[in-house]
């Protein structure tokens, strides 16, 4: 039996988010907010006159030198004030060194304001020699992978030409098929399409080096990777687990994109009406709602341009 699908509760959300937009185009981001309070700090500790000054003080704690010209100590500025955030993570790093930041006020630079792991594995290989983080969270990667896996009823791998005692042999063409279920799509594809599993090759090495957790992996490619992965079994309290163990900031209404989106409140706002209609009972029934009410948010989000928001949707799914 399905569960009953109302478009317009979904669209509720939608309207919700609208009126997120309207307050993201005419306030800060929180988490620039919180920035420019250190900064503000090091300006106070040290008799600071104005925040120019103060720039050119972080500017010179990251790079050794005096600003030769104001357009090199202007991108400390485009920080503060939201405008951009630092190349890449090396740079933040050193940001958080100048302002002095605490251990603790580093992760959240790089969780919060950053949106991004708190830790970076460059390869697996040296990874696991350096820690037992990585272990841990590379072995519960590889068991939402099995876990994700069994769930796969036999007759869809029939229809994918796999044989169902091979299926871990599969899991990339497996994943990819089966985003497709949580995206709009302008025209239907070709069933024949994914028998052939060359299909999705153009996936393969990106979603390895994910899997892996190697180099950075965006906090939204996460997102969707848990929600697919434990689909239908889906929950704020575990989604937002997962991500904390993960190393990623836990899913946060007040949390926005470096492009100032608040994804957290639509994710959030979904989950919590997908724990009231959900049924244990009927698993098959809460995934396909689940698949359906992505694919209405990412129709809306694809229609509007707001790719930031398309929360299931990667570019490897552009046949």
């Amino acid at each position: 039996m399905r569960i009953k699908y109302k478009r317009e509760d979904i669209i509720r959300l939608v309207s919700e988010y609208e009126a997120d937009l309207k307050q993201q185009r005419e306030t800060v981001r929180p988490e620039v907010k919180w920035l420019q309070e250190k900064f503000a700090g090091i300006m106070k500790r040290y008799g600071l006159n104005s925040r120019k000054e103060t720039d050119i003080l972080i500017y010179e704690r990251m790079y050794g030198r005096q600003p030769e010209r104001t357009s090199d100590y202007l991108k400390v500025r485009y920080w503060r004030t939201g405008r951009y955030t630092p190349a890449n993570r090396s740079v933040c790093l050193n940001l958080a060194q100048a302002l002095e930041l605490s251990q603790d006020e580093t992760k959240f630079l790089l969780q919060g304001y950053y949106d991004c792991c708190d830790t970076l594995y460059p390869d697996s290989e040296s990874a696991a020699k350096t820690g037992e983080d990585y272990l841990s969270r590379y072995e519960y990667m590889k068991e939402l992978i099995r876990t994700y896996l069994r769930r796969i009823p036999e007759k869809t791998m029939r229809k994918l030409r796999i044989d169902p005692d091979e299926r871990s042999h599969y899991f990339r063409h497996l994943y990819f098929t089966d985003a497709f279920h949580y995206i709009s799509l302008q025209q239907p594809l070709n069933p024949e399409v994914f028998r052939k599993h060359i299909t999705s090759t153009r996936y393969d090495s990106e979603l390895r080096r994910q899997i892996k957790l190697e180099g950075e992996v965006p906090r939204r490619t996460m997102l969707r990777h848990l929600l697919l992965l434990n689909a239908p079994d889906l929950s704020v309290e575990k989604i937002s687990g997962q991500l904390a163990f993960f190393g990623y900031l836990p899913l946060d209404k007040n949390h926005t994109l470096t492009g100032g989106e608040y994804l957290d409140r639509l994710v959030l706002s979904l989950l919590e009406l997908y724990e009231k209609i959900y049924d244990p009972e009927k698993p098959a029934a809460g995934l396909l709602w689940f698949q359906e009410a992505c694919r209405t948010l990412d129709e809306y989000f694809a229609e509007r341009n707001c790719p930031k928001m398309r929360f299931m949707h990667f570019k490897a799914l552009e046949l």
